[in-house]
């Protein structure tokens, strides 16, 4: 199968396209596609698309729904299961144009941050590729498509800002300055592509008009928002100034690095065979980067990867400014209460509030004492938190984790809870997550 939600929504199976049918039912797949693998309850769907006020026969238009569904989809009620009282869409790794998009997003990333610009403009302009209009554009005024759609249209930006600097490092300045012009119209607060446009403007012997470029963004600015550049673009100003040798390629092109490492990952061995959970994840690490948190909770058996999985986001997280904070339990006993979280937050900037005994109010304000810190923390830069091996913790780490959860959407951080399947309240961690991600052995 090939669903694709870049643009119109469109379905296939092989040459042949799907026909979706009505309104309706095309906005029952479309959730289910965003929720794929994943039981919903017909009471969700029903509030998801008919909201507080449903019409009394929406029981019926829901199973008429699924039922054309199932007729239409290869596979019908293997494809699109019923569980109780619950319907899961099965679908399998890349049958998604968005996974397919995210997954070549987060290889195009890995490819930049090693310096390996030609395959970092390959894959990121092959991910872009996918694209053919508005994310969900069938659904742009239904509530249960907001989110998502709001998610991918800052990820395509960014996506796109990812390429320019693969071509600029490529020494494409003179031939990106009519695409990043455009951009910086219809995105005026963003200071990348304002900086990319100075830059390629500068490197094409432009330099008043780079100049004119800066004070463009400065006006913006200060007249939309209050505020002055930041320190990044004021720095890039003043290089330009000074015709800064530092902003030329050498010879037109950046030196390619051969066989280049991400930094910092030389002795780590390279992972393999997790493309979809890193493109799952190199996502959420977007959206954090964004100010949008999330919480991952990556289960599986000893060996299955979840700490390398762990160790891989970090280091694309510390590339990109993020600070990491890393706690783990303790299987040999004797460990004190919140051990993964003293662990964790002795490398922040301030210390773990101190709590005594075990009295339901004093736990609750020391919840809110660690909330606060971390949000804190993620003011003074991106915040990337992982808590391994769960199963070893304590139970109140735990309720811990379920309340910095409750709060975290708000603050520029990622959280990656790694744990076996016999963790204690698993099913109240899945219930407050962004996602479950499951590793096979």
């Amino acid at each position: 199968m090939d669903y694709r939600i870049l643009g119109p929504f469109e379905a296939f199976d092989g040459e042949r396209e799907l026909s979706l049918g009505g309104a309706r039912q095309r906005a029952v797949l479309a959730l289910l596609l965003l929720r794929a693998n994943e039981a919903l309850t017909r009471d969700v769907i029903v509030d998801e698309l008919w909201g507080d006020q449903p019409p009394q026969t929406v029981g019926k238009v829901l199973q008429n729904c699924i039922s054309a569904l199932r007729k239409e989809l290869p596979g019908g009620v293997d494809t699109l299961r019923t569980v109780g009282s619950a319907y899961v869409l099965q679908l399998a790794p890349g049958e998604l144009d968005r996974d397919r998009f995210e997954r070549g997003l987060a290889e195009g990333r890995a490819a930049l941050a090693a310096a390996e610009l030609e395959v970092a403009a390959e894959r990121l302009t092959t991910a872009l590729g996918l694209w053919r209009g508005a994310p969900l554009g069938d659904f742009a005024y239904e509530q249960f498509a907001q989110d998502e759609i709001a998610r991918l249209e800052e990820l395509h930006v960014s996506a796109v800002e990812d390429r320019i600097e693969a071509d600029l490092g490529l020494g494409r300045h003179s031939e990106v300055i009519p695409e990043v012009e455009a951009l910086v119209g219809r995105q005026p607060l963003r200071e990348r592509l304002r900086g990319q446009l100075m830059l390629a403007l500068y490197r094409s012997g432009r330099q008043a008009e780079a100049l004119g470029a800066y004070r463009d963004a400065r006006r913006t600015l200060l007249g939309e928002l209050g505020i002055e550049p930041t320190r990044a673009l004021q720095q890039l100003e003043q290089a330009i100034l000074a015709q800064d040798p530092a902003l030329d390629l050498e010879g037109g092109r950046r030196p390619q690095m051969q066989n280049a490492s991400q930094p910092g990952r030389r002795a780590a061995e390279p992972l393999v065979g997790r493309d979809d959970e890193l493109a799952l994840l190199e996502a959420g690490l977007e959206d954090a980067l964004a100010g949008r948190g999330r919480l991952f909770v990556v289960v599986g058996p000893a060996g299955a990867g979840k700490t390398h999985l762990a160790d891989e986001i970090a280091s694309r997280a510390k590339t990109r400014g993020a600070n990491i904070l890393w706690g783990r339990g303790w299987h040999g006993g004797g460990a004190p209460a919140y051990w993964p979280w003293r662990q964790a937050i002795r490398d922040a900037s301030t210390t773990l509030p101190q709590t005594d005994g075990n009295d339901t109010e004093e736990r609750f304000r020391f919840f809110e004492a660690v909330t606060e810190l971390l949000r804190a923390e993620a003011a003074q830069a991106p915040l990337m938190l992982v808590l391994d091996d769960l199963q070893a913790a304590d139970e109140d780490s735990l309720l811990l984790l379920e309340f910095v959860a409750s709060e975290v959407a708000e603050m520029p951080a990622l959280i990656l809870a790694l744990a076996r399947e016999d963790t204690p309240r698993l099913d109240e961690l899945a219930r407050v997550a962004t996602r479950m991600v499951q590793l096979g052995s």
